[in-house]
């Protein structure tokens, strides 16, 4: 178990879990894209299906492409860590972990592309996206807790990460 502190975040990933802020978060997995028979990553873009009879403008993160990733993990509640080149770069909670990936982040519902969608979704499947086209890839940690509003609060409150910014 590796102790991290609050500051700018080097972190150790060959550790199986790590003490953040005193939580103790265990590694998952790497968020790794869809690529098809040759390791080209399919990219996919959902905007061009959503039936858009209000006319709604794309969201400044909804234009593609994206891309298609997946966990295997329980509907568990808590917060988790996406973390790139030993620093954590996003903090988010969930009520349900595996359904909050699958059905968000790595698989982007056409609606969430518009104004009033949830483009955080659209955001973070590009940073996967980007970081993958970089030779990078990001690696998820999970602290399960029922009370993972207050902890993920906490958390944002003591770091600084790059992703968990207001959305334009």
């Amino acid at each position: 178990r590796t102790t991290v502190s609050t500051g700018p975040m080097p972190l150790n990933l060959s550790a199986k879990a790590m003490t953040i802020c005193g939580y103790e978060f265990r590694y998952l997995q790497q968020l790794m894209p869809e690529c098809d028979a040759n390791g080209k990553i399919i990219k996919y873009y959902p905007q061009s299906e959503y039936d858009n009879k209000k006319n709604l403008p794309l969201s400044y993160h909804g234009k593609g492409p994206f891309c298609r990733f997946s966990i295997k993990a329980g509907e568990w509640p808590g917060v988790y860590l996406w973390v790139v080149d030993n620093n954590i770069i996003y903090i988010g909670e969930t009520d349900g972990l595996q359904r909050r990936f699958n059905a968000g982040y790595g698989r982007i519902a056409p609606r969430n592309c518009y104004l009033g969608g949830q483009s955080t979704n659209c955001k973070m499947n590009k940073v996967v996206l980007s970081f993958y086209v970089q030779g990078k890839t990001v690696s998820l940690f999970f602290y399960s807790t029922t009370d993972y509003k207050r902890v993920e609060l906490d958390l944002l409150g003591k770091n600084n990460t790059p992703y968990n910014v207001k959305d334009n």
